[in-house]
């Protein structure tokens, strides 16, 4: 297939989000709600001065797109840096359209990539892009070059309904261990799971979480990031984003929320991202409890599909009990000294 590759920057890449882009993500049956106009707007229009975003665009000889590559140009005044548009956040990063894992298209982008990476000598970091795309394929091959490095981070997909009967006998002695531990808490204290449904609904729950702490290993992700990470810019991407594929589960104590997760929807399939916890409660294990909560609520609803996400080693354990089927993320980035070659 003949096509060409254009570049978008600015105002012009945020045109191009905003429409364009809805039509390819629409034709793309593998796109996650993380490659959604209206979740890669919502962070777009959070980027700093610093920060444009960019977005790659392979078109037919007749100018039609037939796959996109949202991006952000970082500069800083120490050097030019190139990412995924909404990283850190998205749990996995693909191009979207009908052709996105066409392994010419997919060339052209990783192609460019290189270029800004060993002839313009700007910093590049590809990251938590799913392993068994078309452009996870490209980025491993490409990692085995010379100046590139990769990381891999397992990532957890739990298919519904969730069959505790089907569990090693080890491990339903654990779920086992815990719903008796729940049992008796809620003899003395009311035990309320909920999922948000409306706008408000969805911004009030936010505001009650955040005192809730993320994983540890959550933490890490933003380590440098501090202004991006703030509680102010999730509520403010919160707010574009559509309430009917968007919602917030958690477990309370009382008037307690204990555990938290924000969850995507896109047709059957559940993307969950963002685990929180109360510490105080973490004898309890409050996440297991929320989860056993949410996968019954999302089989009733009609999904097929629950993504854990990313699962770095010391959440592998805890993922594991839920016998998810593995595949990983990826992280391909150019080491300092080809960006400065």
């Amino acid at each position: 297939m003949t096509h060409a590759l254009r570049v978008y920057t600015g105002p012009q890449a945020m045109d191009f989000l905003g429409g364009p882009w809805r039509a390819l993500y629409a034709r793309d049956a593998a796109a996650t709600p993380f490659q959604s106009s209206a979740w890669l707007a919502a962070w777009a229009r959070q980027l700093s001065s610093e920060v444009t975003p960019v977005v790659l665009v392979s078109t037919s000889s007749t100018g039609r797109p037939l796959a996109a590559l949202a991006l952000a140009r970082h500069e800083d005044g120490t050097g030019v840096r190139v990412s995924p548009l909404s990283a850190p956040y998205a749990e996995c990063v693909r191009p979207v359209g009908p052709h996105a894992d066409d392994p010419a298209v997919v060339a052209s982008f990783v192609f460019h990539l290189m270029l800004l990476a060993e002839e313009a000598g700007e910093g590049v970091s590809m990251t938590d892009v799913l392993a068994t795309s078309g452009l996870g394929l490209y980025l491993t091959q490409m990692s085995q070059n010379a100046g590139w490095n990769r990381v891999d981070t397992r990532y957890a997909r739990v298919r519904l309904p969730f069959v505790y009967a089907a569990l090693s006998r080890s491990t339903r002695r654990e779920h086992s261990r815990r719903q008796r531990a729940w049992g008796r808490v809620a003899e003395d204290r009311r035990v309320t799971y909920a999922r948000t449904c409306h706008p408000q609904t969805l911004l009030d729950t936010e505001s009650v979480i955040a005192c809730l702490r993320p994983a540890r290993w959550y933490d890490q992700l933003f380590s440098g990031q501090a202004p991006e990470s703030g509680r102010s810019h999730w509520r403010s991407a919160l707010q574009r984003l559509d309430p009917a594929t968007t919602f917030i589960a958690t477990l309370s104590l009382d008037d307690t929320v204990v555990a938290a997760r924000l969850c995507l929807t896109r047709g059957r399939h559940c993307y969950s991202l963002v685990p929180l916890t109360d510490t105080g409660h973490r004898h309890l294990a409050p996440d297991h409890a929320l989860l056993r909560h949410l996968t019954g609520d999302l089989t009733r609803k009609g999904f097929t599909m629950l993504d854990l996400g990313r699962t770095p080693a010391p959440e592998e354990g805890g993922a594991a009990q839920y016998q998810p089927e593995w595949t990983s993320t990826l992280s391909v980035m150019a080491s300092p000294h080809l960006a400065a070659a």
